[in-house]
């Protein structure tokens, strides 16, 4: 569990880090507000395409696969984002500003290349090593935005948290409250400076099953740690099928291969 601030942005590279953090602070100004986004992130990530007049499809569909987190490719102009519906809630509300990092930089032409190509966040790529410069940015920028420094802070104080005897109970409380997972969290308070690297580092040696015990024990985080494999998202494809029924825009023949088609997706992801 070591290795997500051995091979943080942070920690390699501290002047991109300070620029990531500044373009986090611009990004929430002008489509967040002050706020502890937590599962607005999806709202977020819409409003962000429709400032922008980027035509953006988020779709959130169960994978059976705990590594695959989201991925993101743009076909005929469009950006279709998909998230893993069957991970715990945190890891998709991190998924999601991790990808939107990838879109911000597609819609602003920093780099049109990552999801031109197509851009894949696994759990490898959170926890070990990013596999390229984009994505190193991309999670610091996701940490960042979900977790600023001043609400950080401001939480610290709210709750009488103290950063010398800080410890995973209390880690819980701040997962609950900026809903991410822990790992991410211990990143965010080694890189704001409110725990150093060396109790980052003994946090972070916490085995996992630990962890779990005390959220099922104290309820703090548990509302983060499900998942949402019942709640498919399809994008548009199902309100388009409703207009086009309501207007009487197609054919009945064409209706009903289009529900089938939706119906045949559905029984496939369940």
């Amino acid at each position: 569990m070591r290795d997500i601030l051995a091979e943080s942005l942070y920690k390699k590279q501290k002047k991109q880090f300070e620029i990531i953090n500044r373009q986090s602070k611009a990004f929430s100004v002008n489509y967040c507000g002050n706020i502890i986004i937590r599962d607005s992130m999806f709202s977020i990530v819409l409003n962000y395409a429709r400032k922008r007049e980027l035509s953006l499809e988020v779709l959130r569909y169960p994978f059976k696969d705990d590594k695959l987190w989201a991925f993101t490719f743009v076909k005929k102009g469009t950006v279709f984002l998909c998230i893993n519906a069957e991970l715990p809630l945190c890891k998709q509300i991190f998924a999601t500003a991790h990808e939107l990092y990838h879109i911000h930089c597609y819609a602003e032409d920093i780099n049109t290349n990552t999801i031109t190509n197509g851009s894949l966040l696994d759990s490898q790529t959170f926890d070990e090593a990013a596999a390229t410069q984009e994505d190193l940015e991309a999670n610091a920028f996701a940490g960042l935005l979900l977790m600023p420094d001043i609400s950080l802070t401001e939480q610290f104080k709210i709750f009488g948290l103290s950063k010398e005897n800080i410890d995973v109970d209390d880690v819980l409380i701040l997962m609950d409250l900026f809903a991410l997972p822990y790992k991410a969290v211990i990143l965010r308070l080694a890189e704001s400076g409110i725990i150093t690297e060396e109790k980052a580092d003994k946090l972070l040696q916490v085995d996992s099953e630990y962890i779990s015990l005390r959220i099922a024990l104290t309820g703090k985080a548990e509302q983060w740690q499900q998942n949402t494999g019942h709640l498919l998202r399809y994008g548009s494809l199902l309100d388009n099928l409703a207009f086009n029924r309501k207007h009487e825009l197609l054919r009945e023949s064409r209706e009903e291969s289009d529900k089938a088609f939706l119906e045949k997706i559905q029984k496939e992801f369940l």
